[in-house]
């Protein structure tokens, strides 16, 4: 038998990390299509300078603190 985790709060006092529970995938998946369509920009785009700074300043963001999990 595979192990369960059941996450339990105290609603209505404890709704914020309910919802963060509860739209954490959706959160990282969101990440991902940013990470990749800066990506995307980068390796097959034609970015202007602040562009492309920009897009790596992001993709270093969601790399370095956001997708360590």
């Amino acid at each position: 038998m595979s192990p369960v985790a059941t996450l339990r709060y105290r609603l209505p006092d404890e709704q914020g990390q309910f919802d963060a529970a509860r739209l954490g995938s959706k959160a990282l998946s969101t990440l991902w299509d940013i990470d990749q369509r800066c990506r995307s920009l980068l390796m097959h785009g034609d970015p202007t300078p602040e562009q492309a700074r920009l897009a790596e300043e992001i993709r270093g963001m969601i790399d370095g603190e956001l997708l360590d999990v």
